[in-house]
């Protein structure tokens, strides 16, 4: 149960593009720290990942053009026995989170890809998805069902989307899950207020409901005796185990600016995270994460 987005502003007076993602987890996960990879296509790469028996999913990654995906789980009508969320226990549906960032240069490429897979997966009538496509011009906020997809291109403004789809009917009602609906809510609020890097870092330290399964920021245990983290009746108890945040800030040359913030292991607002340049040196420094002050001045701004 997550929270995915991006937001189209302007750090240096430069359009730019920022995805992230808030992953969340009943079950006490192991996050492992990211490094760059190339892939063999000949494209730098960094693909977030996480122990899960043998494998590593990558839940969010980014390439050297900016090209970048986060996802989120799609969770259905109860009454509907076939389907209640994507059966991402199939490795393949990671792979083709992977192909997002180690095949192609930009998103529109790599959002064919991904429509091609939901349309033809050996499961594709028994999948549904939630997936966010960006590179430093475009973002593709992609729903399938049953094989069908439906796509939502955007190139300004921001975008929010939690564990519930909009653009089919077969959704989980807000009777069956609070908190899908709340945390979008929230969520949304919060970026109409303010968009911008610190906008997000607020949204991802956000516990507006309290240290419960119906905030973006939620914790595993509360100290204090009298509060107890809480989940309704029919609502597993998920947790902020790992966030996410990537600036892609245009450049005179090819590539972009890549700036990956994250926090693994914990929440954004429990501990500092790091602040990193991947493919430009890799510089990094800690620092609580999603602040307009994380976004380095750089000379080759168009």
């Amino acid at each position: 149960m997550c929270t995915i987005g991006n937001s189209f502003c302007s750090p240096y007076g430069v359009n730019s593009n920022v995805v992230f993602k808030q992953c969340d987890l009943v079950d006490k996960t192991e996050f492992i720290q990211p490094q760059v990879n190339v892939s063999l296509d000949n494209i730098r790469y960094v693909a977030f990942t996480r122990y899960k028996g043998e494998t590593t999913p990558a839940w969010a990654g980014v390439n050297e053009f900016g090209v970048s995906f986060v996802a989120a789980d799609s969770y259905l009508k109860k009454n509907n026995d076939k389907l209640i969320e994507a059966p991402k226990n199939d490795a393949s549906v990671f792979d083709m989170y992977l192909d997002i960032i180690t095949k192609y240069k930009c998103a529109k490429d790599a959002v064919q890809n991904a429509c091609d897979f939901y349309q033809h997966a050996h499961y594709a009538e028994e999948l549904t998805d939630i997936l966010l496509i960006a590179d430093k011009d475009e973002s593709y906020f992609i729903e399938t069902l049953n094989g069908e997809v439906r796509i939502v291109k955007r190139t300004n403004g921001h975008f929010v989307s939690t564990n519930h789809c909009r653009m089919f009917y077969d959704a989980a009602p807000y009777s069956q899950n609070h908190s899908t609906y709340l945390r979008l809510q929230r969520a949304e609020n919060l970026l109409m207020k303010r968009d911008d890097n610190t906008g997000i870092g607020d949204l991802l330290r956000d516990s507006y409901y309290g240290k419960t399964v119906w905030s973006i920021c939620r914790y595993a245990s509360v100290n204090d005796q009298d509060v107890k983290p809480v989940a309704g009746p029919d609502e597993d108890m998920f947790y902020t185990q790992a966030s996410v945040i990537f600036t892609v800030i245009p450049t005179k040359g090819e590539r972009p600016q890549v700036i990956c913030e994250y926090v693994l292991n914990n929440n954004a607002a429990q501990t500092e995270g790091t602040v990193w340049l991947p493919f430009d040196g890799g510089i990094s420094k800690q620092a609580y994460i999603g602040k307009n002050e994380n976004i380095p001045l750089i000379t080759t701004i168009a």
